[in-house]
């Protein structure tokens, strides 16, 4: 398919910007998916994961260190420095009664006054903590150093702090306070980093803010998942799928809790606004990318315009040049490379209607000059005639045998002197444009023998082996006899006078797509490749009675004055046919000529 300037101006014109647009478009997209997908969600998890563990830290400081307060309180190591001693209901009172008032300032979970040997003085808390089950942070803690740690107590979690208490030097008993982390250590931790936020142990939740119940079954099945690969707090950052959302996660262990519990809290992020956001970007660039497409589109019509528009003035004066018409207007307003090729094809366009012109007169005076000459010629051919026959025949006097072969030599040049009138008076008519063939359906075979009889009479003393080859069941055509017969003639004659003695003319007839193919090979010395353009302007035919066309010289079939092809070209068009000539790859000349099948006078008809 051809592509026209206008589409190759806006296909150059959009293409440019198009590309660089969907890479300008795909360029962003990566760079935003990476920020969303990689950036933006994952540095916000990673800093509420830091938050959270400084906020357990801060808790635990400040559990250990307002229990460390209370046990440097005189009436509170007092006491407990008694309890090793006293086990009464008075004591026991006293010792619950001092453990509220000091509960109700540090406003803990659990409140337990343990004495040196591991037995509970009170435990005046919300939740009761049996020595037994926190025993690793009571033991550090009776060996003197405060101790933190994450324990799971009535299904939920806790954070414990278990400090000496000392009197005189000496280690009496242990302090142990705690606190829940539970759904308000988790909303509040949302609140601040906007993430949701939840607690487990032993693979059930222990607090949460995610709103849904199913929600929280994937995240809990995400996890299962994982545990048999890997653990899943060095898992890093991955999706859960929930009822709506999708959430960025990230699971850890909780600081300070027993490995075997399974103490784990997850941080998570909604992956959907963010994908809103990614998604509006990549509309608002569609839309930067339509917006381009559509204004390199225009630009490309309104250049293609400005460039096409002269242009096709331009072809359509050349084409009217084709036609003899140069005054097809051209408009040389524009002062840009295109006005200035308007200006110089007007000038050229005027010095090829003088030249041509000229030319024309030239064809017409030599095209008259041949047309008189022609029927002048027949004049003084007629007379000569004439007195040939009235000698031959003994009317003017009985003659010699020397003056017999005078005749006979006249006779000879009279026929050519006739040949030269007839081809002359054709090319005339051909010229004229008045060749008007009389059209009649008839077959075409016929008129070959006809022509081969008529070109071997033409050369009698030659040698050369006509080959025919021609299809059968080939349609009649319409054709002018009379005229297709003298064509033929002169391919055939040609083919003849340039094949040397032994050689072979081959004619093949065959089917063309809309009528008929007629090929005449030799196997002569072929015709110059420079001069195949204008063979059939001028012919070749050499007007020798005894060519030596084998000695192999191409040169010699090229000269000469002959009409017989440009003649023969002429009837094949009036025909509505083509003539052309080649040479054959193993030598010889080759001449191809089609005709139609029918006229369009016919069809009109």
């Amino acid at each position: 398919m051809r592509i026209g300037l206008r589409g190759k101006i806006i296909f150059i014109t959009v293409a440019t910007p198009l590309i660089l647009g969907v890479a300008a478009m795909v360029t962003v997209q990566r760079s935003v998916r990476e920020h969303v997908d990689g950036s933006s969600i994952h540095e916000s998890l990673d800093h509420s994961v830091s938050v959270l563990e400084y906020m357990l830290a801060a808790r635990a400081r400040a559990l250990t260190g307002g229990a460390e307060v209370i046990a440097r309180d005189p009436r509170f190591f007092s006491l407990v420095t008694l309890g090793e001693y006293q086990r009464d209901r008075q004591f026991v009172a006293t010792m619950r009664g001092m453990a509220k008032d000091f509960n109700r300032i540090a406003e803990t979970d659990i409140f337990e006054v343990i004495d040196r040997r591991v037995r509970i003085l009170a435990s005046v808390g919300r939740v009761r903590v049996e020595p037994g089950a926190a025993e690793g942070i009571i033991r550090e803690a009776r060996g003197g150093k405060s101790a933190t740690a994450v324990m799971v107590l009535e299904g939920a979690q806790y954070q414990l702090g278990a400090t000496p208490i000392r009197a005189d030097g000496r280690i009496v008993g242990v302090l142990l306070m705690g606190s829940e982390i539970g759904p308000i250590v988790a909303r509040e931790l949302r609140g601040q980093m906007r993430s949701e936020v939840t607690f487990m142990a032993n693979g059930s939740i222990t607090a949460t803010t995610l709103p849904e119940n199913r929600d929280r079954t994937a995240l809990l099945e995400a996890i299962a998942l994982s545990e048999g690969s890997e653990a899943v707090e060095t898992r890093g950052v991955f999706k859960v799928r929930g009822e709506e959302l999708t959430y960025v996660t990230v699971v850890r262990r909780v600081p300070g809790s027993d490995p075997e519990q399974r103490q784990l809290y997850a941080m998570q992020r909604a992956f959907d606004p963010e994908l809103v956001f990614f998604k509006q970007t990549q509309n608002d660039l569609a839309l930067l990318a339509a917006l381009a497409l559509v204004a390199a589109l225009l630009t490309g019509l309104f250049l293609s315009g400005q460039i096409r528009r002269p242009i096709r003035q331009l072809v359509r004066a050349a084409q009217e040049i084709q036609k003899g018409n140069y005054a097809y207007p051209l408009s040389t307003k524009s002062g840009d490379e295109i006005g200035f090729l308007t200006e110089r094809f007007e000038e050229m366009r005027r010095r090829e209607e003088v030249y041509v012109g000229s030319l024309e007169e030239t064809m017409r005076i030599k095209t008259d000059f041949i047309n008189v000459a022609s029927h002048e010629l027949r004049t003084p051919i007629s007379v000569i005639a004439g007195y040939r026959a009235m000698l031959e025949g003994g009317e003017l006097g009985p003659l010699e045998p020397r003056q017999r072969e005078a005749l006979r030599a006249i006779g000879s040049s009279l026929d050519r002197l006739k040949v030269v009138a007839e081809r002359a008076t054709s090319m005339a008519d051909i010229r004229h444009e008045r060749l008007e063939p009389d059209f009649l359906r008839q077959p075409l075979e016929p008129l070959i023998g006809r022509a081969i009889g008529r070109a071997l009479a033409g050369a009698p003393r030659r040698t050369v082996e006509i080959e025919k080859d021609l299809e059968s069941a080939i349609p009649d055509i319409d054709l002018d006899a009379q005229l297709i017969e003298q064509a033929l003639t002169h391919v055939i004659s040609n083919a003849i006078r340039f094949t040397p003695d032994g050689g072979s003319v081959h004619i093949a007839l065959g089917r063309s797509d809309h009528g008929v193919r007629l090929e005449v090979d030799d196997t002569g010395p072929g015709i110059p490749e420079s001069r195949l353009a204008t063979l059939f302007d001028h012919g070749y035919a050499v007007h020798s009675p005894m060519p030596h066309a084998a000695d192999g010289e191409s040169a010699n079939r090229a000269s000469g004055l002959g009409l017989g092809l440009a003649i023969t070209r002429g009837i094949i068009e009036a025909h509505g046919g083509t003539i052309e000539a080649g040479n054959r790859p193993g030598g010889g000349a080759r001449f191809l000529i089609r005709l139609p099948a029918e006229q369009r006078q016919r069809r009109a008809a």
